[in-house]
C-alpha cells in the first residue's frame, strides 16, 4: 500500500512539474505530412515568426525537424509562397519546388497556417503531392493522458491485490 501511495505522489509531482512550463497562449503546433513522389514531415507553430519575408511574395521559417525522404538537416529553411507568386513551398536544402495552394492566411510578416489537405505540383516532374496539416497534440496533453492511464492501472492493480 505504501508503495502505491509513493508511486501516486511521485506521478502527481511529475505531472505538475511537466505541465508548468506549458504556456496557454503559445498557439497550436501543427503537424505537416507530405506524401507522393517525395515524402516529408515537420512541425511548426500555427503562427510562425518568419526570419525573412517579402510582402505579397514569400516568408521563410526554420524547421529543425524537417524530414524529407528519410533525410534530415537541422538547419533547413522552408519557404512559403503567396498565391501572387504561384503559391507553394520549397526548402533551401532538401525539399524541391512545389507550386499550388497557399497554406497560410494573413500577410507574410505575420502568417497563420490553416489545417486541411492541400495539393501541389512538383516543379520538375509535374507529379501531384498531397500535404496534410493537422493540429499536433501538446506534450502536456500526452503526459496527462499517460498519467491518467497509469493511475487507472494502479487502481486496478490495488483492487485485484485486495
Amino acid at each position: 500500500m505504501k508503495n502505491v501511495l509513493k508511486c501516486g505522489a511521485l506521478l502527481a509531482a511529475f505531472v505538475f512539474l511537466a505541465v508548468l512550463p506549458a504556456r496557454a497562449d503559445s498557439g497550436d503546433t501543427y503537424q505537416f505530412e507530405m506524401s507522393g513522389p517525395v515524402t516529408a514531415s515537420w512541425t511548426m507553430s500555427e503562427n510562425p515568426t518568419p526570419f525573412y519575408y517579402e510582402e505579397g511574395t514569400v516568408f521563410l521559417a526554420e524547421t529543425p525537424d524537417l524530414m524529407v525522404d528519410g533525410s534530415s538537416d537541422p538547419s533547413d529553411i522552408l519557404c512559403f509562397f503567396n498565391l501572387g507568386d504561384l503559391g507553394g513551398l520549397n526548402s533551401i536544402n532538401l525539399l524541391p519546388d512545389f507550386f499550388g495552394q497557399q497554406i497560410y492566411t494573413g500577410d507574410e510578416s505575420n502568417p497563420t497556417f490553416q489545417t486541411g489537405t492541400y495539393y501541389f505540383t512538383m516543379d520538375t516532374t509535374n507529379q501531384i503531392e498531397t500535404l496534410n496539416i493537422t493540429t499536433a497534440p501538446e506534450p502536456g496533453t500526452i503526459l496527462l493522458l499517460c498519467s491518467g492511464l497509469a493511475a487507472i492501472g494502479l487502481k486496478r492493480k490495488r483492487q485485484t491485490a485486495s
